[in-house]
């Protein structure tokens, strides 16, 4: 029984020798004793720095794997960004172009509305000629109480218009003695007119250039024009030279 366990512990105690050999010949050989035991801690040692250089490799792989994807995902968002933003820019530059376009309607609206109201203005303005025809006109008499008056001679079946649009605001005078029509333009504007026929209108009502005020017979072809500018008269061929 002891010699049994002698040759266990002789075998517990087993050496290995591990030869270095160069490969020339000028080095010696060297030799070195290994113990079982150390041998096994060494591959152990060596088995686990695998194992965790493995878990390590596994670890990292899983990490740039989810790297990857997080920039897979980051990308596509930029994607949608970038298509987003490009989305905004073509908006914001049709909107550029419509605001433009709407901005130059506006103006022309803007224009042709103020145009439209030169116009209306200019219709209220007696520079229009008070008959419907041919007339002639006294180059020497042009006042009337001391105030410019303008004296036609109208050929019969010509009408006595106004001179512009308005409201008759008063009528004047009697058979015998002849009519006075006044018409207020609204402006600080009044055209008059004499004649001796009886007015086509009445006080109050709303004339314009085609309005006939008097027919023109054998026994009316004078008819006297004035035209009062802020309450004072002026004389009216200046006035219809002026605007044509």
């Amino acid at each position: 029984m002891l010699e049994d366990k002698g040759e266990a512990k002789k075998k517990g105690n087993v050496k290995y020798n591990v030869l270095i050999v160069p490969d020339t010949g000028t080095e010696a050989v060297k030799q070195f004793s290994v113990n079982m035991q150390v041998i096994k801690t060494f591959v152990a040692g060596v088995a686990l720095l695998m194992i965790a250089a493995l878990l390590y490799c596994v670890i990292l792989t899983r990490e740039l794997n989810g790297s990857k994807n997080e920039i897979l995902v980051l990308e596509v968002q930029v994607s949608d960004l970038t298509r987003q933003n490009e989305w905004l820019i073509t908006q914001k530059a049709e909107q550029k172009e419509e605001l433009t376009k709407v901005s130059a309607e506006l103006e022309v609206k803007v224009e042709q509305e103020k145009e439209r109201e030169e116009e209306i203005a200019r219709s209220f303005i007696p520079s229009g000629f008070p008959l419907t025809g041919k007339a002639s006109y006294s180059e020497e008499d042009k006042e009337l109480e001391g105030n410019p008056v303008t004296w036609f001679e109208a050929e019969q079946g010509t009408c006595v218009i106004a001179a512009a649009q308005g409201t008759v605001s008063s009528i004047a005078g009697s058979d015998s003695s002849g009519y006075i029509v006044m018409v207020d333009h609204g402006n600080g504007y009044f055209s008059v007119y004499r004649n001796s026929a009886k007015p086509e209108v009445k006080e109050g009502d709303s004339v314009t250039t085609e309005t006939e005020l008097f027919k023109i017979g054998q026994w009316n072809g004078k008819l006297g024009y004035q035209i009062i500018k802020d309450e004072k008269y002026i004389d009216p061929l200046s006035l219809m030279e002026i605007s044509g």
